[in-house]
């Protein structure tokens, strides 16, 4: 159990990634461009469903892309807290902290998490209002639990993705792969029977895949806590997978005596 000093150190590196967030993100910014995108690229995703299997394929999409949404900020923007580190050379005071890397690193996620179940909530809103979709956007609203979830196990998965991309030259293109990835391979357009059986293996470790699931299982009146369950165990071995890479970083670090890891 941490301590009271150790949550007060944590909790003035919270207030501090609040301020670094407003900083780069201020209300005007998000509203010319993160709202934006967040209903538009979901529409763009809708469009292909509907190209791709008529109106049932659109609702599908419709859901996938929603819920897909989350991943931009808890994975590409999260990624970028570490890269800025980087760059300013300030990387190596957070490494030499008393939590750790993966530590100060999850809790500096805080305020990408709280963006990316807003931009999902924004995106069902915006894009079921757009198609007149007034059921599904009153179910998927119910389902805002999912979406904190979903947000979470993509939170998990980002910590991995922050440990191997954050510290290339090409961070942006990897962490933005990352997300196309995600995209393909998590059911989010088409469903993942469609994809060849090694890939769909792939597919069901993945978060996402089970939290959009859960969500047309909660659209449809189906059963869906056994999906919710999968997302979140997929969402733990993604932390594990992102603590451990993380430390190996750190550990490599400090044996060559360089800040990039």
């Amino acid at each position: 159990m941490l301590s009271r000093d150790r949550l007060s150190g944590l909790s003035v590196v919270a207030r501090a990634s609040w301020r670094d967030y407003s900083a780069v993100y201020p209300i005007r910014t998000l509203i010319a461009s993160s709202v934006p995108r967040a209903v538009l690229q979901p529409l763009f995703l809708a469009y292909l469903g509907y190209l791709a299997g008529g109106l049932e394929g659109r609702r599908f999409a419709i859901i996938g892309a929603c819920v897909h949404v989350v991943s931009l900020a808890t994975v590409v923007k999260a990624a970028d807290t570490m890269t800025e580190d980087l760059v300013e050379g300030t990387l190596y005071r957070v490494r030499m902290s008393r939590f750790g890397l993966p530590l100060v690193q999850l809790t500096r996620c805080w305020v990408y998490l709280l963006e990316s179940v807003a931009s999902g909530l924004v995106a069902v809103v915006g894009v079921c209002a757009f198609f007149g979709e007034w059921a599904l956007m009153g179910s998927l609203l119910k389902g805002a639990p999912l979406f904190v979830l979903t947000a979470l196990s993509t939170t998990a998965f980002g910590l991995a993705v922050t440990a191997v991309a954050a510290l290339h030259p090409a961070s942006a293109v990897l962490t933005n792969l990352a997300v196309y990835a995600l995209l393909v391979l998590a059911g989010i357009v088409a469903p993942i029977s469609q994809l060849p059986l090694p890939v769909r293996w792939v597919s069901h470790t993945l978060p996402l895949t089970h939290g959009a699931e859960a969500l047309r299982a909660l659209a449809d009146g189906r059963p869906w806590g056994t999906h919710a369950a999968l997302e979140a165990l997929v969402g733990v071995v993604w932390l594990g997978a992102g603590v451990l890479l993380l430390r190996l970083n750190d550990s490599r670090a400090r044996r060559l005596a360089t800040d990039a890891g």
